[in-house]
């Protein structure tokens, strides 16, 4: 079993991302800030798992309690330690049923988002980090915005349980506005306005 030294590398982790090797295997690429991402064979929730527990944490009861404070329940942000709270996006169409498509990205180190059309047409977005490297979720503008959000959420509940004082991140995700408008939107003449 291969163990990936999470208590040295975690200032630099940016994500855990699901990918194909060239080889075709079902692996992770573990993304370092500054750095090339690392290769794992394990799937990306083993490697969750092994972090959580680097730092002593059970992720079945931080997802438990976690998922009471911003009310979802699926997709559930981790805040591990300070500075490393995790936002589970979708990174990738799965292959075979369980390849697994969800990614863990740290929120601290997202730099802003945008809107973006996928290859397949379908809407994404790209994900901007501090290192000046991009991720491209398939999830729309609304729903990161929404994910991001309830880690915030998490995050100042996690805060809290560790006591007044804390060192806890309040680092602020930048969100650029899409500059395209959907057919549904109440607002589409404003931002459309006819030519006459």
């Amino acid at each position: 079993m291969v163990k990936v030294d999470f208590p040295k590398i975690w200032p630099e982790l940016m994500g855990l991302v699901p990918v194909y090797a060239a080889d075709g295997t079902n692996g992770t690429s573990i993304l370092l800030e500054g750095k090339d991402a690392l290769f794992s064979p394990l799937k990306t929730k083993t490697l969750l798992v092994q972090l959580c527990r680097a730092f002593l944490l059970d992720l079945q009861v931080a997802r438990l309690a976690f998922s009471r404070v911003c009310g979802r329940c699926y997709a559930i942000p981790v805040a591990i330690r300070p500075g490393l709270v995790l936002l589970p996006v979708r990174a990738r169409e799965a292959r075979v049923k369980d390849d697994g498509t969800r990614a863990y990205i740290v929120k601290d180190k997202i730099r802003e988002f945008v809107p973006e059309i996928t290859p397949s047409r379908q809407r994404g977005t790209r994900i901007y980090f501090h290192d000046g490297s991009s991720l491209l979720v398939l999830h729309r503008y609304s729903g990161v915005r929404d994910m991001i959000l309830s880690a915030e959420l998490v995050e100042r509940e996690a805060a809290a349980l560790k006591g007044e004082g804390s060192t806890w991140s309040v680092c602020q995700v930048k969100e650029r506005p899409p500059e395209y408008c959907c057919v549904k939107c109440q607002y589409r003449e404003r931002c459309f306005p006819r030519e006459e």
